[in-house]
Protein backbone atom coordinates (compact mmCIF):
# COMPACT_ATOMS: atom_id res chain seq x y z
CA UNK A 1 0.00 0.00 0.00
CA UNK A 2 1.09 3.55 -0.82
CA UNK A 3 1.24 6.43 1.88
CA UNK A 4 -2.25 7.73 2.88
CA UNK A 5 -3.80 10.75 0.26
CA UNK A 6 -2.93 14.53 1.18
CA UNK A 7 -5.51 17.22 0.90
CA UNK A 8 -3.63 18.15 -2.32
CA UNK A 9 -3.78 14.53 -3.58
CA UNK A 10 -4.85 14.22 -7.66
CA UNK A 11 -7.77 11.22 -7.99
CA UNK A 12 -9.95 10.00 -10.59
CA UNK A 13 -12.23 6.98 -10.81
CA UNK A 14 -14.50 5.54 -13.07
CA UNK A 15 -18.50 4.30 -12.80
CA UNK A 16 -17.07 2.02 -14.64
CA UNK A 17 -15.27 0.09 -12.47
CA UNK A 18 -17.84 1.06 -9.29
CA UNK A 19 -16.84 -0.59 -5.72
CA UNK A 20 -20.19 -0.31 -4.39
CA UNK A 21 -23.72 -0.97 -6.65
CA UNK A 22 -27.00 -1.79 -5.08
CA UNK A 23 -30.78 -0.33 -5.20
CA UNK A 24 -32.73 1.53 -2.91
CA UNK A 25 -36.49 2.06 -3.74
CA UNK A 26 -36.48 1.31 -7.39
CA UNK A 27 -33.49 3.76 -7.79
CA UNK A 28 -30.04 2.29 -8.87
CA UNK A 29 -27.12 3.72 -7.26
CA UNK A 30 -23.47 3.35 -7.98
CA UNK A 31 -21.10 4.72 -5.48
CA UNK A 32 -17.25 5.47 -5.85
CA UNK A 33 -14.90 7.33 -3.89
CA UNK A 34 -12.61 9.95 -4.63
CA UNK A 35 -11.00 10.08 -1.20
CA UNK A 36 -12.84 10.44 1.64
CA UNK A 37 -15.43 12.04 -0.69
CA UNK A 38 -18.48 10.17 -2.27
CA UNK A 39 -19.69 10.10 -5.32
CA UNK A 40 -22.98 8.61 -6.45
CA UNK A 41 -24.29 7.99 -10.16
CA UNK A 42 -28.24 7.26 -9.24
CA UNK A 43 -30.32 6.13 -12.22
CA UNK A 44 -34.01 7.21 -11.21
CA UNK A 45 -37.13 5.79 -12.83
CA UNK A 46 -39.42 7.75 -15.21
CA UNK A 47 -42.25 8.33 -12.31
CA UNK A 48 -40.44 8.26 -9.36
CA UNK A 49 -42.26 10.26 -6.71
CA UNK A 50 -39.55 10.67 -3.39
CA UNK A 51 -42.93 11.04 -1.28
CA UNK A 52 -44.41 7.56 -2.85
CA UNK A 53 -41.60 5.79 -2.84
CA UNK A 54 -38.99 6.50 -0.42
CA UNK A 55 -38.65 8.03 3.16
CA UNK A 56 -39.06 10.26 5.42
CA UNK A 57 -41.08 12.73 3.21
CA UNK A 58 -39.73 15.51 2.78
CA UNK A 59 -36.30 14.50 2.06
CA UNK A 60 -34.73 15.73 4.79
CA UNK A 61 -30.97 15.77 2.77
CA UNK A 62 -29.11 18.70 1.29
CA UNK A 63 -28.03 17.45 -2.39
CA UNK A 64 -25.51 18.65 -4.49
CA UNK A 65 -24.64 17.34 -7.82
CA UNK A 66 -25.16 17.29 -11.31
CA UNK A 67 -27.91 16.19 -13.80
CA UNK A 68 -26.45 13.81 -16.62
CA UNK A 69 -29.83 12.85 -18.05
CA UNK A 70 -33.30 13.42 -18.11
CA UNK A 71 -35.61 15.86 -16.24
CA UNK A 72 -36.28 16.05 -12.15
CA UNK A 73 -38.77 18.30 -10.83
CA UNK A 74 -38.40 19.68 -6.95
CA UNK A 75 -40.49 21.70 -4.86
CA UNK A 76 -40.78 23.04 -0.98
CA UNK A 77 -43.51 23.60 1.28
CA UNK A 78 -43.13 27.28 0.86
CA UNK A 79 -44.35 27.29 -2.94
CA UNK A 80 -40.75 27.23 -4.45
CA UNK A 81 -39.64 24.60 -7.04
CA UNK A 82 -37.87 24.23 -9.81
CA UNK A 83 -37.17 21.12 -12.77
CA UNK A 84 -33.08 19.91 -12.72
CA UNK A 85 -32.31 19.47 -16.54
CA UNK A 86 -29.47 17.42 -18.75
CA UNK A 87 -26.81 19.60 -17.80
CA UNK A 88 -27.63 21.23 -14.58
CA UNK A 89 -25.60 21.71 -11.18
CA UNK A 90 -27.93 21.50 -8.50
CA UNK A 91 -27.63 22.28 -4.60
CA UNK A 92 -31.42 21.21 -3.63
CA UNK A 93 -31.74 22.02 0.64
CA UNK A 94 -33.44 19.88 2.87
CA UNK A 95 -37.28 19.74 3.02
CA UNK A 96 -38.42 18.98 -0.41
CA UNK A 97 -39.82 16.30 -2.44
CA UNK A 98 -39.21 15.20 -5.84
CA UNK A 99 -40.51 13.67 -9.03
CA UNK A 100 -38.65 12.28 -12.50
CA UNK A 101 -40.58 13.78 -15.87
CA UNK A 102 -38.55 10.94 -17.34
CA UNK A 103 -35.79 8.31 -16.73
CA UNK A 104 -33.31 10.84 -14.68
CA UNK A 105 -29.58 10.29 -14.14
CA UNK A 106 -27.79 12.18 -11.48
CA UNK A 107 -24.37 12.70 -10.06
CA UNK A 108 -24.20 13.15 -6.62
CA UNK A 109 -21.35 14.59 -4.57
CA UNK A 110 -23.45 14.99 -1.49
CA UNK A 111 -23.07 11.43 1.01
CA UNK A 112 -26.35 12.82 2.49
CA UNK A 113 -26.07 15.02 5.56
CA UNK A 114 -22.58 15.53 5.21
CA UNK A 115 -23.16 17.78 1.81
CA UNK A 116 -24.12 20.77 4.55
CA UNK A 117 -20.50 20.49 6.49
CA UNK A 118 -18.33 19.38 3.30
CA UNK A 119 -19.75 22.36 1.06
CA UNK A 120 -20.87 24.76 3.77
CA UNK A 121 -24.25 24.97 2.84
Amino acid sequence: MGAPLGPDAALSASFDAVGEAREVAGVRKDTLHLGATPVTRAVYPAGWLHSRDFEPAPCADTHVGYCAAGRLRVWWEDGTELVVSAGDAFVLPPGHDAECLEECTLIQFDGGESARERFGL
